[in-house]
């Protein structure tokens, strides 16, 4: 058999020519600084101007939200979760490579081994960095809810009529909610379509809460979520609503209207809880609404009770000691049973690591944005749409 003389094209010498090697390596750097100057000027201006802010949010938001929405929901996972696992997995393996490189800095395809992972680890970084900046940076730099004028001070007798009607509807509902041999609450259905029910249903006043909603899930890691004293969570970079497992009946639509509510733009705390009331207490199913009701009743029960009397509060309707029962993220059976299971020699290191990061890393969150986590703000919402609207009703 003749042995033929293999030619290489003319095309591939040129691609392998000095030029076409020196632009090669000038296409990773310019990219990435392409991309990292992207960033930086999206967050100058979101930082800069609130127009061009609220104008994302009004108007780009919801659609990116959705496609992203639309692609973790694929998954019958939490998205996020894996993700941060990978995350974690990555960056180890960043410094265990690394270091080799000190023993195998002489081995040319190692060196280039660890070239090529560190830019593409640059590359997801980024690209991480890009949808938490659309998905949260953007959204923090929004002109914040208000109503009534932005109102802040309001007539004690006021406010001693809204905490007197929270009181009462909770007081009222609590004894027609359906419950176990023990007293727990029991809520029928699926939670997660009456939290989107609900929402929808105040889309008319509040337009973010129309279209798509991709479906809550839960989160593999609820016991470190419980160490670190999460009962929900939205996550910016795949657009999900998750949830603890552990959550309670009485609490669980709140926390996924409250979660969902997040992924339509309102990414303040107080702003989501206040949505999450909002939209539980106009549902048509008692369960949702006492839900809705109990979500905001320790916060203005202990704004009220810092703004008067022991005997003026006396006085008033007295919180029932069902509702204080129901009143709770974790149910009796489930607090038991994470209380036994922290008292176990064979904790995991790790809840007792996100026990110990869990408050520093929330803490380091709010300070990026100069927000603090004030919950009275909830009662200041309500205040200010009551004093507006003169009822809780959405039409």
């Amino acid at each position: 058999m003749a042995v033929k003389e293999i030619h290489k094209p003319a095309e591939t010498q040129e691609q392998n020519s000095p030029e076409k090697k020196h632009k090669k390596l000038r296409g990773y750097p310019l990219f990435v600084t392409v991309f990292i100057a992207v960033i930086v000027i999206i967050n100058t201006a979101a930082v800069l101007s609130k127009s061009f802010s609220d104008f994302f949010m009004n108007h780009i938001f919801r659609a990116a939200a959705a496609t992203t929405g639309r692609f973790s929901g694929m998954f019958p996972f939490s998205l996020g979760e894996v993700l941060i696992t990978l995350g974690i997995v990555l960056i180890a393996a960043a410094v265990v490579i690394s270091i080799l490189l000190i023993f195998l800095k002489r081995k040319q395809k190692y060196r280039r081994f660890v070239g090529r992972y560190m830019k593409s680890l640059l590359v997801i970084v980024l690209t991480v960095v890009l949808l938490y900046t659309f998905n949260c940076s953007i959204p923090y730099c929004s002109t914040m809810l208000n109503f009534a004028g932005g109102i802040r001070e309001f007539d004690i007798d006021e406010f001693e009529a809204v905490r007197n009607y929270v009181v009462n509807e909770c007081n009222e509902l609590a004894p027609k909610m359906k419950r176990s041999e023990d007293g727990t609450m029991i809520f029928d259905g699926d939670p997660d379509k009456y939290a989107i029910s609900a929402l929808q249903g105040i889309s008319g006043e509040f337009p973010r809460f129309k279209g798509y909603y991709p479906p809550a899930k839960s989160m593999w890691g609820s016991y470190y979520m419980y160490k670190s004293k999460i009962i929900g969570i939205y996550f910016p970079f795949s657009m999900e609503a998750n949830y603890s497992k552990y959550v309670s009946d009485s609490y669980m639509p709140h926390v996924l209207a409250h979660e969902y509510a997040h992924l339509k733009g309102y990414i303040y705390e107080s702003e989501a809880n206040f949505m999450s009331f909002l939209a539980c207490i106009n549902s048509e199913d008692d369960a949702v609404r006492y839900s809705g009701y109990l979500c905001v009743l320790s916060y203005i029960e202990d704004d009220y009770t810092n703004a008067v009397t022991d005997d003026r509060q006396n006085k008033q309707p007295q919180i029932s000691d069902l509702v204080k029962f129901d009143n709770t993220c974790y149910d009796r059976a489930t607090w038991e049973y994470l209380k036994k299971r922290d008292e176990e020699k064979q904790q995991p290191k790790v809840a007792q690591v996100a026990e110990n990061v869990g408050d520093k890393l929330t803490d380091a969150y709010m300070d990026a944005y100069s927000y603090e986590p004030n919950y009275s703000e909830v009662t200041l919402l309500m205040m200010q749409y009551y004093t507006e609207y003169g009822s809780f009703s959405v039409k």
